[in-house]
Order: structure tokens, then sequence, then C-alpha cells
């Protein structure tokens, strides 16, 4: 009889755990909380979100109210963050009916090429890193502040292609670092920028893209150690079997670290 109850409770924490499980995209249309900010934290939503997307390995969800269309995005992952404070997250919008598309990227950079945003994350590359101390954290975030002043926008007749944080076009951004080293960014766009009518649950075609960092490829020496060779090149004693894998191991760790994500979902407007 005990192993019978523990086999049913083991049942119902499996199935109790995939009920819980978020989709890829999003499936639902959702109102924005009359008391959000947009301030680069989530916790008028509790933390909680819509959807988990694997593509982009990131948090998300899309509301709106009568006058805007706001977006939030959470992540984990360090390697995805970092691609982003360097190279923006792009948020694209197209209307289903008028088939007009436009596009906000956030954060836009001054950062060329190669060049990244230097932040403080001691202990990054260890299994399970600490968290952020005081003076991690205010430093980091000072540096998205000081760092990123500006929306690149797309697409949208009669406004620049660049914008400041503070403008008059009903765009919004922000973003922050908590002391778990999650990143959390939020945005709102007026829907007169997009054209829909909320009166219809008029449906737009979304885009999320994180964006590339240039940069050149990783050796197959650092393969090597990634597969448990250290870091003696031995690529030429090495068997072909054992350079295909380094070479795997590298290209591997060059679309994660610098490559870019993108999908595309729909949403219905809520009434």
């Amino acid at each position: 009889m005990k192993k019978i109850t523990l086999l049913l409770l083991s049942v119902l924490a499996f199935a109790n755990a995939n009920a819980q499980k978020l989709p890829g995209k999003q499936e639902t249309s959702v109102r924005i909380p009359a008391n959000v900010k947009i301030d680069g934290k989530a916790t008028e939503w509790n933390n909680k979100f819509q959807a988990d997307n694997g593509t982009a390995d990131l948090l998300y969800t899309i509301a709106n109210n009568d006058e805007e269309l706001y977006l939030v995005v959470q992540v984990k992952n360090r390697y995805v963050f970092k691609k982003i404070i360097d190279r923006g997250l792009t948020f694209s919008v197209k209307n289903a009916e008028s088939g007009k598309i436009a596009s906000f990227t956030f954060p836009y950079n001054v950062v060329k090429g190669t060049e990244r945003l230097s932040l403080s994350f001691i202990g990054d590359m260890l299994l399970t890193p600490a968290k952020l101390s005081d003076d991690e954290l205010a430093y980091n975030n000072k540096v998205l502040r000081d760092s990123h002043k500006f929306i690149k926008v797309t697409g949208v007749e009669g406004v620049d292609s660049l914008v400041s944080l503070y403008n008059e076009n009903g765009i919004k951004a922000a973003e922050l670092f908590d002391n778990k080293r999650i990143y959390t960014l939020e945005m709102t766009l007026n829907l007169k920028l997009l054209g829909p009518s909320t009166t219809n649950g008029t449906k737009v075609l979304y885009g999320l893209k994180v964006n590339p960092v240039e940069r050149g490829p990783i050796s197959t020496t650092m393969g090597m150690m990634i597969i448990g060779k250290g870091g003696r090149d031995v690529t030429a004693e090495a068997s072909p079997e054992l350079k295909a894998q380094a070479e795997m191991a590298a290209n591997e760790l060059q679309a994660n670290m610098f490559g870019g994500t993108e999908f595309e979902g729909e949403y219905a407007l809520a009434k």
C-alpha cells in the first residue's frame, strides 16, 4: 500500500510540474497591470511570465492596455544577457491587417566591432555563482545607465531612427540586474505607432531577436579545453575524431557566446 501511495504521489508531482511548464511562445492575451512601472523589474508580475522560449533562452510576457503594447523579458543565461547588453534586443511588430512592420532595439550601444561592455561578475564561471554583492550590483547597473541612453527605431513614420530614452514618441524602456544575476528588460510602445485597434482583438505578429556580437572564431585549441584535454594544443597529434569533437565544441561555444537568436509569434490584443 505504501508503494502504491508513493507511486501516486510521484505521478501527481510529475503531472503538476508539467502543468506548470510554460509554453515556448505566449498563447494568451494579457492586460497590463494598472500599477506597472517601466523600471527593469518584474515585481508587478510576481516574476511570473507567459512563455519560456528555448530558442532565445529567455522568459517573456507581452501585454497591452487601450494605449500601449508592453514587453517584459527576463534572462538568467550569462551568454544571452551579455549579448543583449552589448548589441540589444529587437522587438519587432507587424500589423496583420496593414502589413506594417516596426522594430525597436534596446539597449542600443555606442560600442562598435568586437567591443563589449565591461561588467563585474566575480565568480561568473562557477557552476553555481554567488549572488552579486551590493557594490557589484550598483556598479553593473550604473554601467547600464551610463551606456544605454538610446532606442533604435525602424519602420515608424515620423520617428527618428535613434531616439532618447526620454522621448516624446511614446516609447519607453528600462533594464536592470538583480543580485541573483538575473537581467530584466521592459519596453512599452504607444499603439498609435503600430496602427492596430484594441476594439476587435486585432492580432499582431511579433518577433524577438537577441542580436549577435561580431567576434572572430573560437580556436580548436579552446575546443580541446572544453572536451577535457586541458590548455595544451594537441590538435597536431590528435586523431581526426578528436579534432572533429574539438571543432564542434568550439563552434557551439561560439554560437552560445556571440551568435544571435530570434523567433516569431502572434499576439491578439486584449480588449
